[in-house]
């Protein structure tokens, strides 16, 4: 049932559009978890552990101790559903938010290897049924969460390994777009951001009303339509990518790839060394001169030149050592800011001396616009999409005016050899036209090293950018009696966000 490529590159718009909405709704829920952390708390999970040793060694919850002051022993307070709620519940769930969201960066690199070799398919299947017992296993824990409150970690650690796989498997399909593959690479990375919004909106349902059973049961059954999805529109084999000599072939040529001896993987392996033979732009002048040498010649006697560079001399070079470590701290101080927005916006209101319930009312208001602007991820990503794709798409050539001569039929003025081939002769006051070349538009192609040096133009320019704005977001949330301000931070911590995964993503797309 998997599609062939060419029938892929066919649905490629609808893959494309499909991958940004599965990316939006799936891929990283995990960081709206400020909204989730509220339902969940709200819920009772881990209420439990809100308790106190008084002298006589018993133990008794937070609504038993009307008299005791919360500021000078036990920092207790209540959910609206009357849950009691403590620090204490809040460092285990950050816990397992903590553990989740490692997974949700960690499990990529044993993705990355299994779908090089066996392409994204089977890797995506079994990714959004991960994601929908992650599911399944917080409406379970729901009903019982004085008992069932340990479903938690497992249930975040599948979340953060199944919503990965969504957006590391969409990843291929920028390739099906030669001339916008950044602008996609980019769509879907912030697709990915803007996910988190998907918890402030299960929130808001929440708030009206909506049991949180149902809304994860929800949740799970939009994941099996992901699923079928997947099983019917994504192909088998890895998508090949624009610079790949096979890349026409495997996506337009289908009728070429035959199970036959001459005419199937040898002809492609043969095409493709004869390909690399006859091309100009890839190999020297000096070896041109051997491109009618026989395909078993050719086959055997391949220069290392054309040879790629292996894995490990990939990740040696500093370019792509410095991106890791600029990918890991940002990416540590982003996620660790969303995992204690709560405790930041309480610390703020206790630094300004606001009462229990306007303290609250402030975190649940805070915590509101940051899950709504999440959207802002999905919204930068045309933005750095076009700081990475500028000046990359070939430009048409203008249109040249015909020259005309007139000439004489006299044996003497007319000298054949001597004459232009884009000249027109006026013979019985008929134009002749002898122009051998099209005078259409037609692409100016850039070469290779060219288009290299704008793509790490650009690339410079999306990095600077991003540096920028992370600058710009460390000195605002320094003045955290400043709440208003805050939101700016919001605004710039989605940017950020959508840049940094985008400049990456581009930068080895573009190696």
């Amino acid at each position: 049932m998997a599609p062939s490529l060419a029938q892929a590159n066919q649905r490629k718009w609808w893959i494309a559009i499909t991958s940004v909405l599965e990316n939006l709704m799936f891929a990283a829920v995990l960081l709206g978890w400020s909204s989730l952390l509220l339902m969940l708390k709200n819920e009772g999970f881990y209420s439990s552990v809100c308790t106190v040793d008084n002298e006589e060694n018993d133990t008794t919850t937070s609504s038993e101790l009307p008299n005791v002051n919360s500021s000078e022993k036990f920092d207790f307070s209540f959910m609206p559903s009357g849950k009691p709620t403590c620090p204490k519940q809040d460092e285990i769930l950050n816990r397992c938010f903590s553990i989740g969201s490692c997974l949700l960066s960690a499990v990529t690199v044993l993705l990355g290897i299994i779908m090089d070799k066996y392409g994204s398919r089977m890797i995506r299947l079994c990714g959004t049924w991960t994601f929908m017992v992650s599911c399944v296993l917080l409406a379970v824990a729901s009903m019982d969460t004085e008992n069932l409150s340990v479903l938690i970690a497992p249930a975040l650690c599948l979340n953060g390994m199944g919503g990965v796989v969504y957006i590391f498997t969409s990843f291929p399909v920028p390739n099906l777009f030669e001339n916008l593959r950044s602008t996609m690479i980019s769509l879907m990375i912030g697709s990915y951001s803007a996910s988190a919004v998907m918890y402030m909106i299960f929130k808001a349902a929440y708030d009206a009303g909506v049991p949180f059973i149902g809304i994860m049961l929800f949740h799970a059954g939009i994941g099996f339509l992901t699923f079928l999805n997947c099983f019917f529109n994504t192909p088998g084999e890895p998508i090949p990518g624009p610079d790949d000599i096979s890349y026409g072939i495997k996506l337009k040529f289908s009728a070429f790839r035959f199970e036959h001896k001459i005419t199937g993987a040898k002809f492609l392996n043969h095409t493709s060394v004869v390909g690399r033979r006859m091309s100009s732009h890839d190999l020297a002048p000096s070896e041109n001169r051997n491109y009618l040498e026989s395909v078993v010649d050719l086959k055997g006697n391949e220069t290392p030149s054309n040879q790629e560079e292996s894995f490990l001399s990939v990740l040696a070079t500093p370019c792509v050592f410095w991106s890791f470590v600029t990918m890991c701290l940002t990416q540590l101080r982003l996620i660790a800011y969303m995992g204690w927005l709560e405790l930041y916006l309480k610390s703020s209101s206790k630094q300004l001396g606001l009462d229990e319930e306007t303290a609250h009312e402030t975190v649940e208001f805070y915590t509101l616009l940051f899950g709504l602007f999440q959207i802002n991820c999905f919204l930068m990503a045309p933005v750095i999409g076009s700081i990475m794709d500028w000046n990359l798409k070939p430009r048409k050539q203008k249109k040249s005016k015909p020259k005309y001569e007139e000439i004489s039929c006299d044996k003497e003025q007319y000298d054949p050899p001597s004459q232009s081939k884009t000249a027109r002769t006026q013979l019985n006051g008929k134009p002749n036209e002898i122009n051998e070349h099209n005078t259409k538009k037609s692409p100016v192609v850039k070469s290779k090293s060219e288009r290299k040096r704008q793509q790490v133009m650009n690339m410079a320019r999306a990095f600077m950018t991003t540096n920028i704005l992370l600058i710009i977001f460390g000195i605002i949330i320094l003045f955290e009696r400043i709440l208003p301000l805050q939101i700016v931070a919001f605004i710039v911590h989605t940017a950020v966000r959508t840049f940094l995964h985008s400049s990456t993503g581009g930068l080895y797309a573009c190696m």
